[in-house]
């Protein structure tokens, strides 16, 4: 037997249970892996809530889109040299289980050096953040960029890559104590998202120019206000909508600011980035010239407040959900 999240509902966090549930078996082309961790992924909170259509997996579900852990059996067609290797598996659900179940096929090799709480976040939070500065961003040295959610886990690293391509970097966050967190990785200038005025703000810092680039996992019903603060030519890249539905965007005003709203997708740059963001990243985060930062970290049996916490925007950094710690 093992310990299961489950969520046989939409809802709320309080409809998260934990269970004991028989161990899984394997089928053909996949893994069992003992999970360490699992990372609080925003997707967890958006289909335990029924807000996505995208990757849902229906109710009743395990939650945990993001883990690492060690493989422990394989299925049929499945080499068996993957017995205990350590591996970290984003893009699936199951995670937040003593053990999960995964396709061969979508794991990603740890690599040396990267120790188990590195593993469960680098695959999302280093490519996403890598992809958004080099592919979709293409940022060249002296441009503005501007990052919401500065002080969460694809915020700070985004801001840390952002300086590295020589960037003038603006931190935007909700609040007096995500700013000053926000602050170690390296931000020019520090904006609170949570006034109303600032894109003023920012258009002031910018020599009322505008940020080239503004990058926004937030959306919601401010989303618009972006639009106020990015420069002639710019670019709004949206990867998420933790704060809900965006108003629709007015082709007029894009048309008039000569600037471009863009969706991004981590796996669809991967289909053409030849692996450049692993190369690029995985040495940095080894070095800890780069960080992941990692802020909570819960017990299974405290998922519920996990998600209410998540939703509440309290956290910072990345939340990790302790398993097996550090097997």
């Amino acid at each position: 037997m093992m310990r299961s999240a489950t969520v046989t509902k939409a809802g709320g966090p309080e409809t998260i249970s934990i269970q004991e549930l028989p161990m899984p078996e394997p089928g053909e082309g996949q893994v069992r892996v003992q999970v360490a961790y699992a990372a609080l992924n925003p997707l967890d909170n958006h289909a335990r809530a029924d807000r996505i259509k995208w990757m849902h997996p229906g109710f009743p579900f395990t939650p945990g889109f993001e883990y690492a852990g060690r493989v422990d059996a394989v299925g049929d067609g499945v080499d068996g040299d993957l017995v205990g290797t350590r591996v970290a598996v984003n893009g699936q659900w199951g995670g937040n289980a003593d053990y999960a179940l995964a396709p061969a096929s979508v794991l990603n090799p740890v690599p040396a050096g990267f120790e188990w709480q590195l593993a469960t976040t680098y695959s999302t939070c280093a490519y996403t953040a890598w992809l958004l500065i080099h592919s979709a961003g293409r940022v060249q040295p002296g441009q503005v960029v501007a990052i919401h959610s500065a002080a969460g886990a694809i915020g700070t690293l985004t801001t840390q890559i952002a300086k590295s391509a020589g960037a003038t970097v603006i931190a935007l966050a909700g609040g007096p104590a995500k700013l000053e967190y926000a602050r170690q990785f390296g931000a020019d200038h520090l904006v609170d998202y949570n006034q109303e005025t600032w894109p003023d703000e920012v258009m002031a810092l910018t020599e009322k120019r505008g940020a080239d680039l503004i990058i926004d996992g937030n959306a919601g019903p401010n989303a618009l206000r972006n639009f106020s603060a990015i420069a002639p030519r710019g670019n709004v890249i949206f990867l998420g909508a933790t704060a809900g539905q965006a108003p629709d965007v007015n082709i007029s005003m894009l048309i008039g600011k000569s600037c471009s709203v863009t969706g991004f997708v981590q796996y669809i740059h991967q289909m053409s980035s030849g692996g450049a963001e692993k190369t690029a990243t995985h040495e940095k985060l080894a070095s800890g010239e780069w960080r992941i930062p990692v802020g909570k970290i819960y017990p299974l049996e405290e998922l519920a407040e996990a998600h209410r916490a998540w939703e509440a925007r309290e956290l910072t950094g990345r939340t990790l959900i302790a398993l097996g710690g550090d097997i």
